[in-house]
């Protein structure tokens, strides 16, 4: 099984089961730009690339080796970068799960092979991490535990990471959370 991660409109061109999206709710965009416009995350048999690539016709998103099924989770995190030193990122990628499981986290993908649908922003390596509540996510971002390693991610990557409601609205209080910090940290 992979993950697809898309924009609406590829999803509804490539009509995908319902029942497989997994999160197409409220959206807050932590690293960007975000060419996908307001992300789809969907299960997708392995199969079924070639058939989503044709019927889209090119529009972007890419898919993502699946790790886990998903659990109950309100809120995914969708991280994905272009690795441009390799060496000096491998502290995070060594040290970030546990982060990660200290805010509840679970990784529903992780690294592995990232196919492209489209022309957009093709990442080298993708996540896709399953939180309790948006509010799990929003701290997990934004805090003290991580700052030292999001500044590797930043320093060693072309970054994205975007938090996405499994559906509605993402709450006002982690809305909030993140704009805030998002505003005291952009350049």
């Amino acid at each position: 099984m992979k993950y697809l991660v898309a924009g609406r409109p590829a999803i509804d061109v490539a009509r995908i089961n319902p029942a497989d999206i997994v999160a197409a709710g409220g959206v807050v965009v932590f690293e960007g730009p975000w060419a996908l416009g307001a992300p789809v995350i969907a299960r997708l048999a392995d199969d079924a690339i070639d058939d989503i690539r044709t019927k889209t016709g090119g529009v972007g998103g890419y898919a993502v080796e699946a790790l886990a099924d998903p659990g109950a989770g309100e809120a995914f995190a969708i991280g994905a970068h272009r690795v441009l030193d390799p060496k000096r990122f491998r502290p995070y990628a060594e040290q970030v799960a546990a982060v990660v499981q200290s805010f509840g986290g679970r990784f529903l993908a992780r690294g592995g092979k990232v196919t492209p649908m489209g022309d957009d922003f093709v990442p080298d390596r993708a996540v896709i991490i399953e939180f309790p509540r948006a509010a799990d996510a929003v701290a997990f971002y934004c805090s003290d535990i991580y700052a030292p390693l999001l500044k590797i991610r930043h320093a060693t990557t072309d970054p994205r990471f975007v938090l996405i409601a499994r559906a509605g609205p993402l709450p006002a209080a982690a809305r909030a959370a993140a704009e805030n910090f998002i505003g005291r940290h952009s350049h």
